[in-house]
């Protein structure tokens, strides 16, 4: 079944982020605050009321900090609706761009005419018990794989030595995202980076620094969906999904012994493609989830905007929204912050913006074609679990 031209997004609501919760006696919001904040942004930004909301669909993406085992239900008590369809997000940073893809299935099937994609956290103001499962607790844990900045690291490291990837190439992607950050309102890290301050950055998991890292923060964001019918009669353009694609638990080689350079996107980014009919020279610009910057370089290549190890490509190319390939046009999740899995969303709700024309200084000229993506579960010996792929278009 093809998505192209099936649903549009309508509406987007991002709340600042913050980091309160830290200190103790400082104000703070909880995860459902900043839930309702974000919903009521996305429903002014499309026209819409929260009634607009009943008999309709709800997809509530779950954090990782927020442990509610019946979490959309929960979402929808705290906004007061009452949707026909509930859907759960439970794909980690790939959620926002899977949830899209599902809520566009569920357009074009005629179960909604509208789909609200939600999530929010607040993890430095709320405490809640850590589960961890049985793999990682018997078999990570013990033998020194310390989280995701550990298994990072190996892919960074085996990425440097089978190709010869080098800080300065890395680098450039972290300075190129800042700069565009720096153009950016809505950005948690505003101040300009150097190469050098990114060089120079403390080690966290030789070799990742600190500056390849995310940055966690308390915030939320949700985006509307709606059929095409519908989108014409709403406030702002719509901003059409054109295709779709999603790969998870992938493996490349032995399932034992998988190529942990290789994500799901090589896959997940040729039917997105296929599905909107177009070739690499039609995208104008990326929106990559950026947990880490090796993570940006290697999406890039698993995209096929570059062959695996093209240290010249990465050299050469503009990265900037003025650039050949422009990328992070608002800077990313690693200086906008990530709310936990509600991270993903902020890569949707920038290239919204560009689609519309509403990027501001950072906006890319001429910019009618974009491509997001998500990734989540960062699986050790293998890659990311779960990967899912967006192009949008301002027509279709």
């Amino acid at each position: 079944m093809s998505l192209r031209g099936k649903a549009a997004i309508v509406g987007c609501g991002e709340t600042p982020v913050d980091r309160l919760g830290r200190r103790p006696g400082e104000p703070r919001r909880s995860s459902p605050e900043y839930l309702a904040w974000a919903a009521r942004l996305a429903l002014q930004d499309a026209g819409l009321q929260k009634r607009d909301l009943d008999g309709q669909g709800l997809a509530a993406i779950y954090t990782t900090n927020y442990g509610q085992p019946f979490w959309p239900e929960e979402a929808a008590d705290i906004l007061g609706v009452s949707p026909r369809l509930l859907i759960g997000g439970g794909n980690g940073g790939a959620s926002a761009v899977s949830l899209l893809g599902q809520a566009a299935a569920a357009i074009s099937s005629g179960l909604a005419d509208l789909v609200l994609c939600i999530a929010a956290a607040a993890p430095f103001a709320e405490s809640h018990p850590t589960i961890r499962s049985g793999d990682i607790r018997d078999l990570e844990l013990p033998f020194g794989m310390m989280g995701p900045n550990s298994k990072v690291a190996l892919i960074m490291r085996r990425h440097m030595h089978e190709y010869g990837t080098t800080l300065e190439q890395l680098g450039k992607i972290a300075v190129t995202a800042r700069y565009h950050a720096t153009l950016n309102p809505n950005a948690y890290l505003r101040k300009p980076l150097t190469l050098q301050e990114y060089q120079s950055s403390r080690l966290i998991a030789d070799p990742v620094k600190l500056l390849d890292c995310v940055m966690p923060v308390n915030g939320g964001k949700a985006f509307i969906v709606a059929s095409p019918e519908r989108a014409q009669r709403l406030a702002k353009p719509p901003v059409y999904l054109l295709g779709f694609g999603e790969r998870d638990n992938p493996a490349y080689g032995p399932r034992s012994h998988s190529d942990s350079l290789v994500t799901g996107l090589s896959e997940a980014g040729r039917l997105a493609l296929e599905m909107a009919g177009l070739r690499h020279a039609d995208i104008h610009f990326l929106e990559l989830y950026d947990d880490y910057v090796i993570v940006v370089l290697m999406q890039i290549e698993d995209l096929g905007f570059c062959r695996k190890g093209d240290r010249e490509f990465f050299d050469s190319t503009d990265f900037s929204f003025k650039g050949k390939l422009p990328i992070q046009t608002g800077g990313g999740m690693i200086n906008c912050g990530q709310p936990s899995t509600t991270g993903g969303i902020v890569h949707v709700i920038e290239a919204v913006r560009q689609l519309r024309g509403e990027g501001g200084k950072r906006q890319v000229k001429e910019a009618e074609r974009g491509m997001v993506t998500g990734l989540g579960s960062l699986a050790y010996g293998k890659n990311f679990g779960c990967t899912a792929v967006a192009v949008l278009g301002s027509e279709i």
